[in-house]
């Protein structure tokens, strides 16, 4: 069972970690400190790209 639950969690952040990177990119933002931020703090990463506005270029 320890084993399986870290399996799990490693494919949920990898997951994670990917959808955050593509939401990043599509708002303008760095896709690799998403990607990262994404691998190691899951579902807050994301939830916090998702709210964040799309990035202005000035």
């Amino acid at each position: 069972m320890n084993a399986f639950s870290s399996i799990l969690g490693l494919i949920v952040a990898i997951v994670c970690a990917i959808v955050c990177r593509n939401i990043a990119t599509s708002k303008g933002r760095g896709p690799t400190l998403w990607a990262i931020l994404g691998f190691l703090f899951s579902l807050i990463a994301l939830i916090i790209i998702l709210i964040l506005p799309r990035k202005s270029a000035i």
